[in-house]
């Protein structure tokens, strides 16, 4: 039986490499032989899906590279921890190898992170664009409510405790110290461990309802005092109504300081 060739100088080899059992090997020859061809052609198919592999770029390359840019990103945002998880790929999805640098853009409108989007782009002209989403957690140390703060409650430092927030997942802005806190009200009940939003923090009323107050007109470097009585609660910065206490007139004013009013 005629063996194809590559097979023969195989065996041709194996013979006359030293001495051998020639029948054990003749028989090995003979039995082979029918595979011989099948083995050729598995190891060109073989051979062609490693270079097809070769050409392509891996979905798990892609998710590596996006996180490293990620992670590059965010080391700019003040953080104690930082915590990526890129999200999964189609399966399916089957990418030509780039022979350029990757260009990434990143869809983040906050900054902070969160669930977000990448763009991640072959450039040049047979290149190729995916958007790959991923998942941000920065975490700090910030004040959060030691307790639980009632509505209405002007708060102190005994309200605060410094803790580890994923302050990825704060929609709305919040209070980074303790200077941002003290001395202002809850607006609405806050539980404890919670953060203090900027929406959630008032100015602590300065004047209340019925109280004598210091009413104040100023006409360029010239300051009149007069005294009035407060017909409304009020913050600072906010315009409360005066009845001025020698007039009896109304007069409306912004209150500037607990029990001062400059009128308008």
């Amino acid at each position: 039986m005629e063996l194809p060739s590559f097979c023969s100088n195989f065996f041709s080899n194996f013979l006359t490499d030293g001495p051998v059992n020639r029948a054990f090997v003749q028989k090995l020859a003979y039995a082979t032989a029918n595979n011989c061809k099948t083995l050729f052609g598995a190891s060109f198919l073989i051979l062609l899906s490693s270079t097809a592999t070769a050409q392509t770029y891996s979905t798990l390359a892609l998710k590596q590279d996006v996180a490293n840019f990620l992670a590059s990103h965010y080391q700019q945002v003040e953080h104690e921890r930082l915590d990526i998880k890129v999200g999964n790929l189609d399966s399916r999805l089957r990418l030509e190898r780039c022979t350029e640098a990757l260009a990434f853009n990143l869809q983040d409108p906050t900054g902070l992170g969160g669930s977000i989007s990448v763009q991640a782009r072959c450039p040049g002209p047979q290149g190729w664009s995916v958007h790959v989403p991923a998942q941000i957690m920065v975490y700090r140390y910030i004040p959060v409510a030691a307790r639980a703060v009632q509505r209405g409650e002007q708060l102190n430092a005994s309200h605060l405790a410094d803790n580890l927030v994923n302050i990825s997942s704060i929609r709305h802005g919040y209070a980074l110290t303790s200077e941002d806190i003290v001395g202002k009200e809850a607006k609405r009940n806050i539980g404890q461990g919670e953060p203090f939003k900027s929406n959630s923090l008032d100015a602590p009323t300065a004047i209340k309802r019925g109280e004598s107050v210091t009413l104040q007109a100023q006409a360029g470097s010239i300051k009149v005092l007069s005294s009035g009585v407060a017909l409304a609660d009020g913050r600072v910065g906010q315009k409360i109504r005066v009845r001025n206490s020698s007039s009896e007139r109304i007069v409306t004013g912004i209150v500037l300081n607990q029990g001062l009013v400059q009128t308008l």
